[in-house]
């Protein structure tokens, strides 16, 4: 039986498959699994499947609840280590036997040594949703480049040959930084391999009313009954002292007791969507760039082509700012306003695509360098910037132009800095589910 196939008609329901089911999860830090998908990874197990995780980080900013480990509190590599026995035992309880680090030898491009990724922490901003710390570690997840993440996940990929990768929704469950990078790096190893990829859907068995009779009616949405496994559930999710608390709830239920108070009930059934365009990934957290997640590579030849299409705009701009036309009697600078016009829209657009200063300041560098270089005499003493008004303006317009984009902020409005974190402690509305 497959469950995580691609859809047709109702998704909800286990088909018959020829072969049998490879589920790969990936997650961000220790007890994610378990939270979020454990009774799915057990439900999987028992009905045959082979199931491998793969965590992204180890956890070292988590907070610990137990006085009896406050020495943790202040060691994060002690941290790591005990969240790597809790993540072990937790992964016995639900059956796993293919667990790995991100970034091991089993989880590693071929040929690259191993490395560590690490926890990157999150803030709690003032609009209710997780957002990037300021002082990112060099060594964490969110740090690393884009492409080695993908290539680690990919060599996973083809080490398992999974019919599925399962991981967050494009807003990693709750912006945390760890679980957005992890949407965009499994949706991108899961579309290289052409492997179908489900994001967990938080909350869903919270939902009533017309969003569960929606969810229901999703083809798109596969459902598990993860009643049968939660013995296996609750145990795992004990073994993550550090993290979190099983309490027990009336009716015989479960309940999962977050650092701050907040108490989540275990779900009864775990939901999940197909994703069928894969190349609509994540956002990326406030205050990163594309040019960010490129190589070297990438960058130098990104800067290059900024520095040509800069060059071309200012030579077009050059040439054609003096151009004017008559409109009702009235000589209007028609050049001088295209090319202005044009020189300002290639900065800014620049600047929203890439999010980054040293592009815009390699656009300005080709763009200006035009400008100079043809505002030069010729041969025969002509140039083609006059000194008049209009090779004034366009002389020193783009430079202006350029300082403002250069200068002008991506304001992350409401970021308030707090106390380290890895995982959620309330929910910003009675929707969600914590996902860590």
């Amino acid at each position: 039986m497959t469950y995580f196939g691609t859809p047709a008609g109702d998704g909800r329901v286990p088909s018959p498959a020829p072969r049998a089911e490879r589920v790969l999860f990936v997650h961000a830090h220790p007890d994610d699994e378990t939270i979020a998908t454990g009774g799915t990874i057990a439900t999987l197990l028992d009905a045959g499947a082979s199931v491998t995780v793969v965590t992204c980080t180890r956890g070292e900013l988590g907070e610990v609840i137990p006085d009896d480990l406050a020495a943790l509190r202040d060691d994060e590599a002690a941290l790591a280590v005990h969240r790597e026995g809790e993540i072990a035992a937790a992964m016995r309880d639900l059956g796993v036997r293919d667990h790995r680090f991100l970034g091991d030898p089993e989880a590693r491009t071929q040929g690259l040594p191993s490395r560590v990724y690490r926890d990157s922490g999150m803030v709690w901003r003032a609009d209710g949703v997780a957002g990037p710390t300021a002082d990112l570690h060099p060594a964490a997840f969110c740090a690393a480049e884009f492409g080695e993440i993908v290539s680690d996940l990919s060599a996973v990929v083809e080490s398992v040959r999974p019919t599925a990768v399962v991981s967050y929704d494009d807003d990693g469950g709750y912006h945390h930084p760890d679980h957005v990078r992890a949407n965009r790096a499994a949706v991108r190893a899961a579309r290289l391999a052409g492997v179908p990829y489900f994001a967990v859907v938080a909350g869903a068995d919270e939902a009533t009313g017309a969003e569960a009779e929606a969810l229901r009616d999703d083809p798109s949405v596969v459902t598990m009954d993860v009643r049968p496994v939660t013995p296996r559930t609750v145990s795992a999710l004990r073994r993550y002292r550090t993290q979190v608390e099983v309490v027990d709830l009336p009716a015989g239920a479960a309940g999962i007791r977050y650092p701050h108070g907040h108490v989540a009930r275990l779900p009864a059934s775990e939901s999940f969507r197909f994703v069928p365009d894969p190349d609509e990934l994540a956002p990326l957290p406030r205050g990163t760039s594309e040019l960010h997640d490129m190589g070297v590579g990438g960058r130098i030849g990104t800067c290059l082509l900024a520095v040509a299409a800069g060059a071309v705009f200012g030579s077009i701009g050059t040439v054609a700012h003096q151009g004017s036309a008559s409109i009702a009697g009235a000589v209007v600078p028609t050049g001088l306003v295209m090319s202005v016009v044009m020189a300002a829209a290639l900065l800014v657009g620049f600047r929203q695509i890439f999010r980054s200063r040293i592009v815009v300041a390699a656009v300005a560098l080709g763009l200006l360098g035009a400008t100079a270089l043809f505002s030069q005499p010729g041969a025969g003493g002509s140039a083609l910037v006059p000194a008049n008004f209009a090779g004034y303006v366009w002389t020193f317009g783009p430079v202006l132009i350029a300082m403002v984009v250069l200068a002008w902020p991506f304001l992350d409005r409401g970021a308030e800095p707090q106390r380290r974190h890895d995982k959620m402690d309330a929910l910003p509305d009675a929707k969600g589910t914590p996902q860590t």
